[in-house]
């Protein structure tokens, strides 16, 4: 014992029995008396170390070979992350247990509690008893709410019972219970109902029951009631079969006066290690109307014309690659017996494997395809792509050759036998420019494919004819580093076909960020047989003083004929406020495709948006979306969305 005046200091050896037997705990105050192999006193101005534990208050009592600490009377505790004043706590150094008496302060970063009682149960989860719990860092916090019991599993979830949800401290919510997203120990119940609007169905309830069904699976169940036309279902079925094998079904379904319309998904993934990996996904929708039925505002899905279900496996040895695919499509407009399905293709690929006492390399490509379509015809084909790679360097130019042999074998319609040639040459200069440097990246490259006539061979996908080449490519990319990193990269390519005598379309890239706000993309590809630009992409951005203001020209000669401008810009309105806007315009039809305004918040302790979408599509109809989204953190997403269209 050191005493000393004022204060007096005791350092105490805790029991091998203890947790952390190496650790001492150190007691410092006014006075100190006791026994300190059995029990110690302490009073004014304590302050009580252990570990990364410094508590401090006006009395304490610590009993050594029970492993109890007392401190009482102003009471401050910091335990990082936590930082708590209390009146009184008993901590427990074996277990790391702990009680405290009126509770105010931050269990972590994200946790604030206030209560009449708290209890640690470990280093994560907290309990706490007629409080106040809430993720908001502000004097007055945002939103909190207050229970008789709740459950706090640090930087994840919040679960209480007999909970008041309140907005700046005004209740406008009250619950038996009321839990966030992530929780230790499920429990089935209902879980917060879900509000919209849509004008041609009404107001949207959504009521979600959440059911557990064991240690590894669950079951979620939401009924749906439209004002005006149409109730729905949607099951959704998740469960564990291991660490890394699980899996999903999800069912939804609308009814309607006039017809009923419903999609199934199911997924299941197994990846048991880095070199073995395996999944099954299927998607079956009932018709197109599906999407008209539902509130998606997802364009491409609306106009979506198959679903895909889909079996892969792949497995990865040392030099070898096996995948396994099978793949079914449904087309939407009945179209599916005349489409060829791939079941199942399996490849294998055997990587370059040095041949003993040679320069050379191995490798073989394989094959073998079942195709089946349901309104006749059915084969099978096996591919087999043998080939050597040769490589070497002469001085700064590095030459790699490969031949290869096409081997195909069909059920009905013969067999092709195809060579294969190609040789590239390519190196790399770098040049000092001052502050500044380049790098220069030429590449020239030939490529040779026996030309054969294939036309009395079975036509199952594109694959199968596979047209003579010889040709010439030529390309170089080149980097611009300056003294904090890249500015520039520049690429141009093309090639020269030796079977027609003509250069084929012209591709350039260009990425350009002179300034630390400027940033400037550009993709041009040009046919000089055609004399014309078949393809453009220009994109620019400028962000100056929080402002971001940016714009993209789209073209596309083939198929369509697209040709579009793209805009918009998001403007800080406040610290924790942005407004955003973007728009569409058709430059062919010279009328507008698509707007969008939106508000951000982040308050840190939650975020919201409010947006407004409008969009016409091809057949000229007008679809409007105004959606309110709401995240608590902790608890989860919460939103409104109103939708609509019309009829040109």
């Amino acid at each position: 014992m050191r005493i000393g005046l004022p204060t007096v200091t005791l350092v105490l050896a805790p029991s091998v029995c203890l947790a952390a037997a190496s650790q001492p705990v150190e007691i410092t105050a006014q006075k100190v008396w006791g026994n300190a192999n059995t029990q110690v006193r302490a009073t004014g101005k304590v302050t009580v170390k252990f570990k990364d534990v410094t508590i401090t208050g006006n009395n304490a009592l610590y009993d050594r070979e029970k492993g109890i600490l007392r401190v009482w009377g102003n009471v401050t505790v910091t335990e990082p992350p936590a930082r708590l004043k209390c009146s009184n706590i008993v901590y427990n150094l074996k277990t790391k247990k702990a009680v405290l008496e009126k509770v105010e302060g931050w269990l972590s970063s994200t946790d604030r509690i206030k209560a009449q009682r708290v209890e640690r149960l470990n280093e994560k989860e907290w309990i706490a008893y007629d409080g106040e719990y809430t993720p908001c860092s502000h004097s007055c916090p945002d939103w909190s709410v207050t229970a008789k019991e709740f459950k706090v599993l640090l930087g994840e979830s919040f679960q209480g019972k007999w909970v008041a949800f309140r907005v700046k401290e005004v209740p406008i919510l009250v619950s038996p219970y009321l839990s966030g997203p992530l929780k230790r120990k499920r429990s089935s119940g209902l879980l917060f109902p879900r509000f919209g609007y849509v004008n041609k169905d009404g107001f949207i309830y959504k009521q979600p029951l959440y059911i557990v069904l064991g240690r590894s699976a669950d079951l979620t169940v939401t009924l749906e009631k439209r004002t005006r036309n149409g109730k729905g279902l949607e099951a959704n079925f998740r469960y564990v079969l291991g660490k890394e094998n699980r899996g999903e079904l999800d069912y939804y379904q609308i009814v309607k006066k006039e017809r009923k319309d419903w999609k199934l998904n199911f997924s299941h993934y197994y990846f048991p290690s880095d070199y073995l990996y395996g999944s099954a996904k299927a998607s079956v929708v009932s018709s197109r109307n599906y999407y008209t039925s539902s509130t998606s505002f997802n364009v491409e899905e609306e106009t979506q014309l198959y679903s895909k279900s889909d079996v892969t496996g792949s497995k990865l040895w040392e030099h070898a690659i096996l995948n396994v695919n099978a793949v079914y499509l449904r087309y939407l407009n009945g179209a599916a017996d005349t489409i060829y399905q791939k079941l199942p293709n399996v490849n294998f690929y055997l990587m370059d494997t040095p041949i003993p006492k040679t320069p050379f390399t191995f490798n073989l490509d394989s094959e073998v395809t079942y195709f089946y379509r349901k309104a006749g015809g059915s084969s099978y084909r096996l591919n087999a792509t043998p080939a050597v790679r040769y490589s070497r360097n002469f001085g700064v130019v590095k030459e790699s050759a490969l031949l290869s042999y096409l081997f195909t074998s069909y059920q009905h319609g013969g067999s092709r036998h195809l060579w294969k040639f190609t040789n590239s040459l390519r190196t790399n200069r770098f040049y000092p420019l001052g502050n500044y440097a380049l790098s220069v990246n030429p590449e020239l490259l030939f490529t040779y494919v026996e030309s054969k006539d294939q036309s009395n061979l079975p036509l199952f996908d594109t694959t199968d004819r596979i047209p003579g080449e010889k040709s010439l490519s030529v390309s170089v990319t080149n980097y611009l580093y300056g003294p904090k990193g890249r500015v520039a990269r520049g690429s141009l390519s093309t090639t020269f076909n030796m079977y027609s005598q003509s250069w084929q379309s012209v591709k350039g890239d260009l990425e350009l960020s002179p300034l630390k706000w400027l940033s400037l993309r550009e993709t041009v590809q040009f046919s000089p047989q055609e004399g014309r630009v078949e393809f453009s992409n220009t994109y620019t951005s400028v962000s100056l003083f929080g402002v971001n203001l940016w714009s993209n020209y789209y073209y596309q000669s083939i198929p369509e004929g697209l040709r579009y401008l793209r805009w918009g810009t998001s403007v800080p309105l406040g610290r924790y406020l942005t407004f955003s806007y973007s728009q569409r315009y058709d430059l062919k039809l010279s009328q507008d495709r698509e707007k969008e305004y939106a508000l951000t918040v982040n308050r840190g302790c939650w975020s919201g948006v409010l947006s407004y979408r409008w969009l016409k599509t091809y057949d000229n109809t007008i679809k409007y979306q105004i959606m309110l989204r709401i995240n608590l953190v902790k608890l989860g997403s919460y939103g409104y969305k109103l939708s609509g269209e019309r009829n040109p």
